[in-house]
């Protein structure tokens, strides 16, 4: 880590003396009210820093640098999201074991070099990557989850080499390949894309060391999916599918999201989106301390095998918008409403706030371990 951070500054450096940088960023407050068992308050301080430079007339560099300063309930338990009657089931001696503790960071969130020439673009380093159609949920995507109340925010970038050589406007292939860290966590993906009939499809192959579903155990995994994405009578369509295949043939599991949306002319955009879950339950009474703890940690998408996304969005000016979402599984009946305010409040200000109200019996995806409170993001940039 150490040896990038010299790299990058060295880069950027030289790019300075070259007279080719262009210097941003954005300093951010995330303040959030949580209420599970008790009320929870914390206060996120965020400041990135972003660095654009030309290295020739075909390469270029972008880094992003970013600090972060938690205040308040920095110290959490991943318990506090598992039912009680199964939290309850975990002597006191061992509770601490699933604790775990925000602190001050710093980190370079992307830092990669690009060469593009004619059809043909290379990009190695820590950069964004991509390429699924789900707006909630990925089921071909390998890479860090979205957040579920708000899937566009910004994600890190992924240690990778990724070519593209391009045919027309949408036809294309692609080769990533993804280190992080250890030789077991590499990952090798490829994607074929074409345009036809004015719909967007892609077919994508990827292999890799995966330990979501064994933590501490590595195991071998292959993903074939494919995603398409149009458009008919104004309204859009996505889909998006993927087959995980590992060794052991009784992991292996199948996810599919798809959905629809519109954009009215009075600037009412609504959407629906469907997840099918291959590692979810059939019911309630299926679901496992282990899975709980899964999903605490971001290692599981849902309990259930099906979860529905559903959002409307009314534009009230030019960057004023009022939103209305919802997660829900119909399995067990439970969900998440999630009503949102967009506003600006100056040329280079933003303010973002977002609720979350739970729903459901005890026992329930989104009612056992209930989530109450609300976020407030204010966003500056420079």
């Amino acid at each position: 880590m150490k040896t990038s951070r010299i790299t990058c500054l060295t880069l950027v450096l030289a790019s300075l003396c070259l007279g080719q940088t262009a210097l941003s960023g954005l300093y951010e407050n995330v303040f959030s009210v949580q209420r599970l068992d008790e009320v929870s308050i914390l206060d996120m301080n965020g400041v990135v820093l972003s660095v654009d430079a030309g290295l020739g007339e075909l390469s270029f560099l972008h880094v992003d640098a970013e600090a972060n300063l938690p205040f308040g309930a920095v110290q959490a338990n991943l318990l506090d999201f598992v039912p009680d009657s199964l939290a309850d089931l975990i002597p006191d001696s061992m509770r601490i074991a699933y604790d775990y503790r925000l602190k001050p960071g710093f980190k370079i969130s992307n830092a990669y070099m690009a060469l593009v020439k004619n059809r043909l673009s290379v990009r190695i380093g820590k950069q964004p990557l991509a390429w699924g159609t789900g707006y909630v949920w990925n089921p071909t995507e390998i890479i860090a989850p979205k957040l579920a109340y708000d899937p566009s925010y910004r994600r890190d970038g992924e240690a990778s080499l990724k070519i593209v050589y391009s045919w027309r406007q949408a036809g294309g292939i692609e080769a990533i390949g993804l280190l992080r860290g250890t030789p077991d966590s590499t990952m090798f993906v490829g994607r074929l894309k074409e345009n036809l009939f004015g719909v967007d499809i892609a077919a994508i192959g990827a292999h890799l060391w995966d330990t979501t579903i064994i933590p501490g155990t590595t195991q071998r995994r292959t993903l074939l999916g494919g995603q398409l994405a149009g458009e008919i009578v104004n309204v859009g369509f996505w889909a998006e599918a993927g087959y995980n295949l590992y060794e052991e043939d009784s992991l292996s599991y199948v996810e599919i999201a798809a959905g629809i949306d519109h954009t009215f002319t009075f600037r009412t955009h609504v959407m629906a989106e469907y997840l099918y879950y291959g590692r979810g339950f059939e019911s309630a009474d299926e679901y496992t301390f282990k899975a709980w703890i899964e999903r605490a940690g971001a290692l599981r998408k849902a309990m259930g095998r099906h979860l529905v996304y559903l959002g409307a969005n009314q534009t009230i000016i030019s960057f004023h918008s009022v939103g209305l979402s919802a997660i829900i599984n119909p399995q067990d009946v439970s969900g998440m409403i999630i009503p949102s305010l967009n506003i600006s409040l100056g040329d280079n200000i933003d303010a973002s706030i977002f609720g979350f109200i739970s729903f459901g019996s005890e026992g329930s995806e989104f009612g056992g371990a209930a989530i109450n409170g609300g976020v407030l993001r204010l966003t500056g940039y420079f």
